[in-house]
């Protein structure tokens, strides 16, 4: 079986030849010249490299590729590569920049051909970038591939001490497909506080009614609104979001038979229309016009809601607890989203649905660790199918019945939790990956077959190798499975068509100064809601933590009596001892816990 991670199959490129001597990458410990991590990978890789020589990406700029300084960035951001089918930097995803590719496969030792690149590997001498030259360029271009500030986390990669504060990562703007081939929704920018956390729930409203071609019109299906309602279908969706983004849950709005007043935006059911983002920030807009500028979207007014669930500008049945698990009855997800560009293609005869005019529902969570105030933006494209192409519709995975599975994981304390997911029968994946929080230190799937299980004593992890395994809540893996490599789903079976899912999640006990703690709680306006829809959703039996945690659930962090329960008392720890820490559990904020497995699906009958 061969699983696709890293790039589209079927790419050819033909890229420029670079040039390179021979160097070695080890942290002197000065003070960097640069004063940005591009201004880092210009001076560690490019110029250590050689590639800025006269002969090579210097004066010659071989294959029209100008490396020097001043010509550097634009020369690669979104730029095509020979083939045109790769560009040579894609921001936010390495896997679709020719740059990082060829020089990938020097360090790493693949076969372009096995993702789709013609030519060789860079550089061309004798040398190749180490480990930590390929990790500053991918957390660059993980970062958003910004030209000025500092990513987080690639000052780990530079070969000396960058300067300067970690600034938030914002991406280049996704361009628009052409008019005849695809569509491309717009968020705006909502607000994210320095040093601050959030998840937003917001509507946008829009309508291609008379730009999308014919050809690509079909009647809805009952799902979208039915056949007295026009959809477009299409084979690809490509989002690009701010790199600080912890998730984009997108959705079409699907108003309920007998509620048709809710296709108006100006109907009362919505409420506070306001420009989201820009200079026009805040400003009273008309949904579907241009009165906000550039740079910001008329959307209903962004509240902090989890899911979207209790939103106040929107009908109400947009804000039911469905949205949590992703049933929500009249909302169609698109897309969920972790990564700062997350791309599906499906393969022949595979699509999806849209309809031609409607409401987006934007469930955007993000954190800046940085102390320079930030927003979130995010750009969706949908490349159109023609409907003599289709046959099989695609469907997602979100199993999120046990999204708190995890239950309370005490300070100091490790906890591994698993359960299971049956695929429908006949089914042909597409892509599989993963979600958690911070504490959660490794999410392993294992294929069919298994016996399906629960949370609890009697589902454990199997002995055999798990066929996927993620580090990374930040940054989760995606696997991508090219057409015909999805293991068999054909049995009747329920265990041969039944994954395997286990979560690890670690509060403390590797590392006491990691446990979670009442002072560090998250200082966002996400928590005065959990407040009040905890106690709601605890009476259904979610077991949904608050922010921090009561003086009774505290105990001991540093000092003599570490992990003891203080009940709130700072003098029960002893000296240099604080009574906060706390246990974790499910919750909402990246200071407690989730458990989702994510991926998508078509059903290919015989």
């Amino acid at each position: 079986m061969k699983i696709v991670q890293y790039a589209f199959a079927g790419f050819v490129v033909v890229f420029v030849a670079a040039c390179g001597a021979e160097t070695s990458s080890s942290s002197s410990g000065e003070k960097c010249d640069a004063d940005s991590t591009f201004a880092q990978v210009q001076q560690q890789i490019f110029e250590g490299q050689g590639c800025t020589a006269s002969t090579c990406h210097g004066d010659a700029a071989q294959g029209g590729l100008d490396l020097r300084p001043d010509a550097a960035y634009e020369s690669l951001i979104r730029v095509a590569a020979s083939s045109g089918d790769y560009v040579r930097v894609f921001p936010g995803e390495q896997d679709l920049s020719a740059l990082y590719q060829k020089v990938a496969a020097k360090t790493e030792g693949f076969d372009l051909s096995t993702v789709g690149i013609s030519g060789g590997s860079m550089p061309t001498g004798q040398g190749a970038l180490s480990d930590n030259d390929l990790d500053l360029l991918r957390a660059w271009l993980r970062g958003g591939a910004p030209e000025t500030g500092i990513v987080a986390g690639s000052e780990r990669y530079a070969t000396c001490e960058l300067q300067g504060e970690i600034t938030p990562n914002k991406i280049q703007p996704l361009p628009a497909p052409a008019v005849d081939e695809g569509v491309q929704f717009y968020s705006g920018g909502w607000l994210v506080p320095a040093e601050g956390e959030g998840e937003v729930c917001f509507i946008s409203h829009y309508d291609y009614a008379d730009t999308i071609p014919s050809e690509f019109i079909v009647p809805c299906t009952v799902e979208y609104g039915g056949a007295d309602q026009d959809c477009f279908v299409y084979k690809s969706l490509l989002l690009a979001q701010d790199p600080q983004s912890h998730h984009s849950i997108v959705d079409f709005y699907i108003p309920p038979e007998g509620k048709q007043n809710h296709h108006d935006p100006m109907d009362p059911s919505w409420k506070n229309w306001s420009c989201n983002g820009g200079d026009s920030a805040g400003a009273s807009c008309t949904p579907g016009s241009n009165d906000c500028g550039d740079r910001s979207q008329c959307t209903t007014a962004p509240l902090s809601a989890i899911a979207c669930i209790m939103y106040r500008n929107a009908p109400p049945e947009v804000g039911t607890v469905g949205g949590l698990f992703g049933v929500a009855d009249v909302r169609q997800q698109i897309v969920a989203a972790q990564e700062a560009t997350f791309r599906e293609t499906y393969p022949e005869g595979v699509y999806d649905l849209a309809p031609v005019k409607g409401f987006l529902v934007w469930d955007s969570h993000a954190f800046n660790p940085t102390k320079i105030d930030t927003s979130v933006e995010q750009w969706m494209n949908l490349e159109f199918a023609s409907p003599d192409e289709l046959i099989y519709q695609r469907q997602k995975i979100f199993d999120a019945g046990d999204i708190f599975g995890m239950g309370r994981i005490d300070a100091y304390s490790s906890k591994e939790v698993c359960t299971t997911y049956t695929i429908p029968q006949h089914a042909e994946l597409l892509t599989l990956s993963s979600h958690f929080h911070r504490f959660g230190k490794e999410f392993r799937t294992w294929h069919p077959p298994n016996a399906q299980c629960e949370p609890g004593p009697d589902c454990q992890p199997n002995d055999r190798p798990a066929d996927y395994v993620n580090y990374d809540y930040a940054d989760p893996l995606y696997q991508r499975f090219a057409e015909g490599a999805s293991p068999s789903f054909d049995s009747a079976d329920p265990e041969d068509r039944t994954f395997k899912y286990c979560g690890f999640w670690d509060n403390g006990e590797s590392n006491p100064n990691e446990v979670r703690r009442e002072s560090l709680k998250p200082d966002a306006e996400t928590c005065d809601f959990v407040d009040i829809f905890a106690p709601l959703a605890n009476q259904a039996g979610l077991g949904l933590m608050t922010c921090g945690c009561v003086p009774e659930e505290r105990s001991c962090f540093g000092g003599p009596n570490e992990g003891l329960a203080c009940n709130g008392d700072d003098s029960v720890c002893g000296e240099g001892g604080i009574c906060d820490a706390c246990p974790a559990g499910g919750g909402v904020t990246t200071e407690e816990e989730m458990f989702i497995l994510l991926g998508s699906y078509y059903i290919k009958t015989p």
